[in-house]
C-alpha cells in the first residue's frame, strides 16, 4: 500500500502542462526526484537482514524469560499478557559489535522482545508493551521503540548498545491538541539519558545522538528462524 500511494503521489506531479519551458521541466523532474527520495527516507522501505550467530541458551531459558515479562495493565483491554504467549521466532545477532549476540524473539504480532546475552546472564533490553507500538532496528544496530500511545502522544524512543548493556537512550515525543475542531500538532518535547535520568533537552541535541535512519521494523527484518524447531 505504501509504494501504491507512492507511485500515485508522484505521477500526479509529472503532469504539467507542455511547453512550459526547459527551465520548468527541469525543475518538475527536480521536484519528483526530492518527493521519492523524500518518500524512502520517511517510510524506511529499505530490509535488513542481520548477521546471525548461534543462540548463546537453551529455547527453554529464553521461554522462561519471556514469561517473565508478564501481564502489562491486566485491566485495559488492551493488554499484552506474555505468560499466555509464546515465541514463534528468533534471531540471534550482535547489535552493538561485543561479539556478545542479542537475540530478538517474536510471538504473534505485536508480542516482540529485544535481550541481550553476556556472562551466562540473560537480561531484556526492550518489549512491546502496546499493540500501536512497533520496534524497529538500524542498520548501526540501534533499537527504535515508536508508534502512539493510549493518551495519543506520538513516540519514538532509541536505545543504544554497548558492551551489551544500554549505553545511551533518548525519546521525542510530539503531543496534539483539538482546536476549531482539528487535530493539531502541540509540539515535539525531546529527551536524552543523563546519567541515570532522562532529561530536556533541545532538538539540536537530540539529533546529534539520535539514530539518524528510520530502521527496519523487526517483522520486515530478513531471516527470522523458527523457535518452535528443535
Amino acid at each position: 500500500m505504501r509504494k501504491i500511494l507512492s507511485t500515485i503521489v508522484l505521477a500526479s506531479m509529472t503532469l504539467l502542462p507542455t511547453g512550459c519551458g526547459s527551465s520548468q521541466a527541469e525543475d518538475a523532474e527536480k521536484k519528483d526526484a526530492e518527493a521519492e527520495e523524500n518518500i524512502m527516507t520517511d517510510e524506511g522501505l529499505e530490509v535488513i537482514e542481520l548477521k546471525k550467530m548461534p543462540l548463546p541458551c537453551s529455547k527453554e531459558i529464553l521461554s522462561a524469560a519471556w514469561k517473565q515479562i508478564g501481564s502489562i495493565e491486566v485491566k485495559r483491554k488492551t493488554v499484552l499478557d506474555y505468560r499466555h504467549n509464546t515465541p514463534i521466532y528468533f534471531i540471534s545477532t550482535d547489535l552493538d559489535g561485543d561479539k556478545c549476540p542479542e537475540i530478538l524473539l517474536r510471538g504473534e504480532q505485536p508480542y516482540a522482545a529485544i535481550f541481550t546475552y553476556a556472562k551466562d546472564s540473560l537480561r531484556l533490553v526492550t518489549f512491546v508493551n502496546h499493540p500501536q507500538i512497533g520496534i524497529s532496528i538500524t542498520q548501526d544496530g540501534a533499537i527504535i521503540r515508536s508508534g502512539s500511545n493510549r493518551e495519543g502522544d506520538y513516540l519514538v524512543k532509541f536505545i543504544k548498545l554497548k558492551d551489551s548493556k544500554i549505553y545511551t537512550r533518548g525519546e521525542s515525543r510530539e503531543t496534539f491538541s483539538i482546536q476549531k475542531n482539528e487535530v493539531v500538532s502541540s509540539g515535539i518535547e525531546y529527551l536524552l539519558q543523563k546519567d541515570t535520568a532522562m532529561v530536556k533537552v533541545t532538538k539540536e541535541e537530540y539529533q546529534k545522538v539520535a539514530p539518524v535512519e528510520a530502521g527496519t521494523y523487526i517483522e520486515d527484518i530478513e531471516g527470522w528462524e523458527d523457535f518452535r524447531k528443535p
